[in-house]
């Protein structure tokens, strides 16, 4: 993928697929509404591809837990909710060995880089959305000790740490600061490939 500039970047016209990487949701949020894409952002996820990474994926929420004060600015893009920072402040990043369905060679471990990660707490069904296809959990015991309710119950969302819900894939944590591609080629297989065969 290659940054855009002029026309492309505004109307968003050009790519068939974006990727929300990692930073600050709402400075990223802010920026992109400064810039004139929060919309075309919007536009552009009710169709195409997308894929949010740990920051990203707050954006590609349709809701947000624990705002920062004046609000956090969404894509709307999946039927979930997250809670920003969910597992505390930048010393409580940890990593975790993932096991991840629907990858290549699932059975080796997906090293999950959580910095300030997002939580999910909420997964909403929708009759007008494609169902969310959980594709990746926290295994029991790798939670920080921070963590202010512990989990031990199998099904706390909070566990969720990779879904898919049509052509849209939301992580997290931050795939793209290992060197396995693998999160990559699903992205590419699973969201791009078939939007591109309609």
């Amino acid at each position: 993928m290659r940054p855009l500039s002029g026309e492309a970047c505004t109307t968003l016209s050009a790519p068939c697929t974006r990727l929300l990487h990692s930073a600050e949701s709402t400075t990223i949020a802010l920026l992109a509404n400064l810039a004139g894409l929060l919309q075309p952002l919007r536009e552009f996820t009710k169709t195409k591809p997308v894929w949010g990474t740990c920051a990203g994926a707050i954006l590609l929420a349709e809701a947000v837990e624990n705002p920062k004060k004046g609000g956090q600015e969404l894509l709307n893009g999946m039927t979930l909710t997250v809670a920003r920072n969910g597992w505390g402040p930048q010393v409580d990043s940890f990593e975790a060995p993932l096991i991840v369905e629907g990858l290549q060679n699932p059975h080796n471990a997906f090293t999950g880089i959580f910095i300030r990660a997002p939580v999910i707490t909420v997964i909403n069904s929708s009759p007008d959305q494609p169902p969310m296809r959980v594709i990746a959990r926290l295994p029991f015991g790798v939670v920080p000790k921070t963590a202010t309710t512990p989990i031990d119950n199998e099904d706390d969302p909070r566990r969720i740490v990779a879904v898919q819900q049509g052509n849209h894939l939301l992580t997290t944590f931050h795939p793209e600061l290992t060197k396995d591609g693998r999160f990559h080629e699903y992205f590419v297989r699973m969201c791009v490939v078939p939007f591109l065969s309609r």
